[in-house]
């Protein structure tokens, strides 16, 4: 064989390999592409939740994501970050964000919700949004408890929220997350959440999280055709003080094999608030992303649409 078509072959193999590869999808994908945190402004437990422990942390966000390890942040915003614009540059550095349309306590106003999608128009990695707090309803309990005989009430409602979703950003429609506590996983949720794309569980009370397990499995079966997630709470926000390790690692112990399995979408981090506090469990956090961010997942738990 000459040279000249040993080359030609080898040019012509990769070119194969290269169509192969974009045709079929087959970029390795990693628990870390997987992993998100959720974001708030520096600053925000100190006065607050952190007090009573006398915890203090002032990371801003994406430093804190940095610091984790983390490539992708759901943002909750407040109202005094000053110009969107400026305050977003660091975001920049982000793979994907998802900023909010319902703050924390399910506040929401319609310039609020102009704001961030206006942002989200000048921003390619602004892949979505996120309502947090989104149900008015108990947020403690689990999803066998006893909860009210009616459609829940929300921030939004099913009409408002299908116009939300239908709402294109750069020209397509992007995932529109709803956050969930275990013990709003009934029925009365439903009509809200058919009008979502992807649902976060959440577990308030660190009690619950023995039946963490049995909560989420409600939840698939509430929302079968969506997209899940699993969030896990890096300090113990019912009591207002750390949370021990050994809780630490159940939820995420669960939320590696929900997400290998192909169960969940992705395991969401409350909160870059809590890096830089001197906590146990955002020591693990951190360490367990190290060991485990870059192990490849299996076929099965890569699903065809990568938001």
């Amino acid at each position: 064989m000459t040279k000249r078509h040993n080359l030609t072959s080898i040019l012509t193999l990769t070119a194969v390999g290269v169509f192969c590869c974009a045709a079929f999808n087959l970029r390795a994908e990693t628990v870390r592409d997987r992993l998100w945190i959720w974001g708030r402004p520096a600053g925000i437990y100190n006065n607050t939740h952190f007090r009573a422990a006398g915890l203090r942390s002032t990371v801003e966000p994406v430093d804190a994501a940095e610091q984790m390890g983390i490539r992708n942040m759901t943002f909750i915003a407040t109202e005094n970050l000053g110009p969107l614009e400026e305050y977003y540059r660091p975001f920049e550095r982000l793979d994907r964000v998802y900023w909010s349309l319902v703050a924390a306590g399910g506040g929401t106003t319609q310039a609020a919700r102009e704001a961030a999608f206006t942002l989200a128009e000048k921003h390619r990695n602004i892949v979505g949004f996120i309502l947090d707090d989104f149900f008015h309803e108990p947020s403690v309990g689990n999803a066998a408890d006893p909860g009210p005989d009616r459609a829940f009430r929300a921030s939004l409602t099913p009409a408002e929220l299908r116009a939300i979703r239908e709402q294109p950003v750069r020209g397509a429609r992007v995932p529109l997350m709803s956050v969930i506590y275990t013990a709003q996983v009934k029925a009365g949720a439903r009509a809200h959440l058919a009008q979502v794309d992807q649902i976060c569980l959440w577990t308030w009370r660190p009690e619950d999280l023995k039946n963490l397990e049995a909560n989420f499995k409600a939840l698939e079966e509430l929302a079968s055709d969506k997209d899940l997630f699993l969030g896990c709470y890096m300090f113990d926000f019912h009591q207002n003080k750390p949370l021990p390790v050994s809780l630490m690692q159940k939820q995420v112990d669960l939320g590696h094999q929900l997400l290998t399995s192909g169960r969940i979408a992705g395991i969401i981090f409350l909160s870059t608030g809590t890096v830089g506090a001197g906590l146990e469990t955002v020591d693990w956090t951190r360490e367990w992303i190290r060991t485990h961010g870059d192990q490849t997942l299996p076929t099965a738990a890569v699903k065809a649409d990568r938001r």
